[in-house]
């Protein structure tokens, strides 16, 4: 049964709710649930062009967390917990890392310019992610030094950055496996989590591999998420991407990207259809995704494989019948 989403329920969306609490006009935001319990991970961006005096509006205590990471420099990050205490860094500049603990309702100026993204994960879905590794559960998050350097988070928010720009033509497993590798990182980092003889995962099985070949075959024009290729295989994501990975050597999103182009090929190959036409059928989200992601694996542009492989395989066409009048004439 289809639930309704809080608009169609009357009641502000989640990114509807950050825009209003820091009086922005928009707060771009995008979730990836991975887990079966627990709330989707949100990456947001938020930028405030137009300083007005005053604070952020205080949130409701939430077991959960979030990770600030600014994409511009300022003299000061402008956090504040609700008892006013929060230790830490004066500086902000990029590749700084802010982990906040949203039971203690965190603010922040806003009469200063400021340009952060805005990494959020639950509580539940930390212990639900430690259940699925078979780790320990760990009671939160936790930062020695506020405003610290975090490379990988810092990498993390540019990549989501770009897809913030353009949200309708991100694939689902693309944006799946980044919360996953979210996940590890903040778990193993800022957790504590025992990653000390983690016991390696299994590679898929022949039959939970053919299931996967079937289903992307099925839905090859489609828009699929992790959980759903982890549901053929009767596993949690986190067991799926490593057995997945271990199985094929690449990502759910890289082993569907490879899937459309070989599907292309055949058709650029084999039939006259456009390029738009191709695009569709093959499951990209327009001709000029297309289009790049063919450079990017082929070396070069559809049209120009077309032109240089449509020519090879009509000289093989005629080859084959030429061979064969000779056999049966």
């Amino acid at each position: 049964m289809n639930k309704k989403s809080p608009a169609a329920l009357g009641q502000p969306s989640p990114d509807d709710t950050l825009a209003r609490r820091f009086l922005l006009r928009e707060a771009p935001t995008v979730r990836a649930g991975v887990l079966t319990q627990g709330p989707p991970i949100a990456f947001s961006r938020l930028t405030n062009a137009r300083p007005q005096p005053g604070r952020s509006l205080t949130p409701h205590p939430e077991e959960a967390f979030v990770f600030q990471m600014p994409l511009v420099s300022s003299p000061d990050p402008g956090i504040r917990y609700s008892s006013g205490t929060l230790d830490g860094s004066t500086s902000c500049r990029p590749g700084c890392c802010y982990l906040l603990d949203l039971r203690s309702s965190p603010t922040r100026r806003l009469d200063m310019p400021f340009d952060t993204m805005r990494l959020y994960i639950a509580q539940s879905t930390i212990e639900a992610f430690t259940d699925q590794k078979g780790r320990r559960r760990i009671g939160g998050l936790v930062q020695r030094s506020l405003g610290a350097s975090d490379p990988v988070l810092f990498r993390l928010s540019h990549t989501m950055q770009t897809v913030l720009q353009q949200p309708d033509q991100t694939s689902s497993l693309f944006v799946d496996y980044l919360a996953l590798a979210f996940c590890e990182h903040v778990v193993t980092r800022y957790g504590r989590a025992d990653t000390l003889n983690r016991p390696r995962r299994a590679a898929l099985a022949p039959w939970q591999m053919r299931r996967i070949e079937d289903f992307f075959e099925a839905h090859l024009h489609g828009n699929p998420t992790i959980l759903d290729l982890a549901r053929q295989c009767d596993l949690s994501t986190s067991h799926f991407t490593e057995a997945f990975k271990q199985t094929t050597g690449s990502t759910p999103h890289q082993w569907l990207l490879k899937r459309r182009i070989e599907r292309a090929k055949s058709q650029l190959r084999e039939s006259d259809a456009s390029l738009a036409s191709i695009a569709s059928d093959c499951g990209f989200f327009d001709q000029s995704h297309f289009s790049r992601v063919f450079s990017r694996f082929e070396g070069c542009g559809p049209k120009d494989w077309r032109q240089r492989n449509r020519s090879r395989h009509v000289c093989a066409s005629i080859a084959i019948d030429v061979s064969a009048s000779v056999l049966f004439d």
